[in-house]
């Protein structure tokens, strides 16, 4: 019995050796694909090497749908931003699974906006900026931090209130738009929603932040929905019900944006600040992606690390920004 065991034991161990049993036993370079710039139009393609021989079919699967291999990435298939990446290899000795994320990015390089600055107003250094919109021949501006939280309007070119709502020590307002006849304010962590009459800045309801969103950041309007962001690189569409309805990615040519903060909708597209940049973003609301963006790193005003760009409105065809504590809002053009 002592001769006939060492043999069993060496017939294992070799055929454990020659069985393949995952993706790492292929050789396969299929969790470094997330690694690659793959853009919109781009063919996606997993290798194997010298173990292509030992595969009998593939297939991929990108957010559930079945592709061919070599697939060829579009809007039908895939969408700007995080995808999800399944893939199915079929060897003599079975299935092999795997999941991964898959970064698409645009095909189009996003362009600079060539900007000036038309005029320049007051801006009260109290303010945290957070939200900022122009309506009623009034600016209505969300303030932020904990104990110091309020929502605030006065007459452009002034730094007097016409309205001062303040919040509970233990609300740290957010952005803030108008729908309809109401505005309505965002809250950081406490996932509360406050819906006011736009006239006299009355507290009318207040409401659960949509489930989909981790936090309150920015938020605009386009007149018929809500679009909010949560410091993601996501931007959430929804109604009056907190009910979302779409969700799309934040996408350039070589990055996927993240911490988006201040909202602005003008003339169809998502204007959008990058929280901690000197960067405006004007973003197609269909798919998401960046299309142009201003560089405004030489209006900069902050005095500390939290006192950013962080200010958008519409003002009679021109911009206004404008950032946390700064002294100053800037009017520029908007792009031809």
């Amino acid at each position: 019995m002592k001769k006939i065991i060492p043999v069993f034991l060496l017939f294992v161990l070799v055929s454990c050796e020659n069985k393949v049993s995952s993706l790492a036993d292929l050789k396969s370079d299929f969790y470094e694909v997330q690694n690659r710039s793959i853009r919109l139009n781009d063919t996606l393609t997993v290798n194997f090497g010298a173990n292509q021989d030992k595969i009998d079919s593939v297939s991929l699967l990108v957010n559930g749908n079945k592709l061919k291999t070599p697939a060829v990435l579009d809007s039908l298939n895939s969408k700007l931003g995080l995808n999800q990446l399944e893939i199915n290899v079929y060897t003599k000795d079975g299935r092999i699974y795997g999941k991964t994320k898959l970064p698409v990015l645009s095909p189009i390089a996003e362009t600079p906006v060539k900007f000036e600055v038309i005029r320049e107003y007051p801006h009260n250094k109290e303010l945290f900026t957070e939200g900022f919109f122009f309506h009623d021949d009034k600016i209505f501006e969300s303030s932020g931090l904990y104990k110091k939280s309020k929502l605030v309007s006065y007459k452009l070119g002034s730094t007097d209130y016409l309205q001062h709502i303040t919040q509970d020590d233990k609300i740290f307002s957010e952005g803030a738009a108008l729908l309809g006849d109401k505005i309505y304010q965002l809250t950081y962590r406490e996932r509360k929603v406050f819906v006011y009459d736009s006239k006299n800045l009355q507290l009318l309801e207040t409401l659960q932040l949509p489930a989909e969103m981790r936090e309150g950041w920015g938020m605009s309007s386009n007149g018929k929905e809500l679009i909010a962001g949560d410091g993601s690189q996501q931007l959430f569409f929804f109604g009056p019900d907190m009910k979302v309805t779409k969700i799309i990615q934040v996408v350039g040519n070589v990055s996927i944006y993240d911490q988006i903060n201040e909202l602005e909708f003008i003339n169809g597209k998502i204007y959008a600040n990058v929280w901690q940049t000197p960067y405006v973003l004007v973003i197609n609301p269909d798919n998401g992606r960046v299309e142009q963006y201003y560089d405004l790193k030489e209006l900069n005003q902050s005095r500390g690390a939290d006192d950013v760009l962080n200010g958008i409105a519409v003002y009679k065809g021109n911009l206004l920004v404008t950032g946390k504590h700064w002294d100053k809002i800037y009017e520029l053009n908007l792009p031809e």
